[in-house]
C-alpha cells in the first residue's frame, strides 16, 4: 500500500498501465509473489514486462516522496492567481456574474408576461387572420 501511494506522486499514471504500477508495487513490497503471480497470469517475461516493471520500481522509489509541507503551499498560493473570479462565490466578478444572469432572466420574464397579456388583450383567441375572414371558408353549418 506504501508504495501504490508513492506511485500516485509520480508521473507514472501517465505513462503505465493501472495494471503495470500494482505490479510494480507488489514487487516492492514481495518480489516473490509479484514473481509468482506474473507465472500465474502466463505473463511473458522474457519480452517486456521486467523491464518496464524495473523504470517503474525505480521511478517509485526514486521520485515517490512526499512532497515538503511549504512547497505545496506555495503552489496553492500560485494556484489561487489562476483561478476564474467569476467562479469564485464571494468574489465582486461573481456577484456581477449573478446580477447580470438575473437581470436578464427578469427581462425575459417581463418580455414573456408582456406577450402573454398582449395575447389577452387582442381577445380573439384564435388570431386575427381567421377573424379577417369572417369564417366563410369552412362553414360546417347543416342548415341547407
Amino acid at each position: 500500500m506504501i508504495h501504490v501511494r508513492a506511485a500516485r506522486l509520480t508521473d507514472a499514471e501517465l505513462i503505465y498501465t493501472p495494471s503495470q504500477i500494482a505490479l510494480a508495487s507488489l514487487s516492492l513490497s514481495s518480489p516473490a509473489l509479484a514473481a509468482q503471480w506474473a507465472s500465474s497470469k502466463n505473463v511473458d517475461c522474457a519480452f517486456s514486462l521486467p523491464s518496464t516493471i524495473e523504470n517503474i520500481k525505480t521511478l517509485i522509489t526514486q521520485t515517490g516522496q512526499t512532497p515538503q509541507v511549504e512547497s505545496v503551499r506555495e503552489v496553492d498560493r500560485r494556484l489561487k492567481l489562476c483561478k476564474n473570479p467569476e467562479k469564485v462565490v464571494g468574489s465582486k466578478a461573481y456577484l456581477a456574474k449573478k446580477a447580470e444572469e438575473e437581470r436578464k432572466a427578469e427581462q425575459k420574464r417581463n418580455r414573456k408576461a408582456e406577450d402573454s397579456k398582449r395575447v389577452i388583450e387582442d381577445e380573439d383567441p384564435f388570431g386575427v387572420e381567421l377573424a379577417k375572414d369572417g369564417g366563410s371558408v369552412l362553414d360546417d353549418d347543416d342548415d341547407d
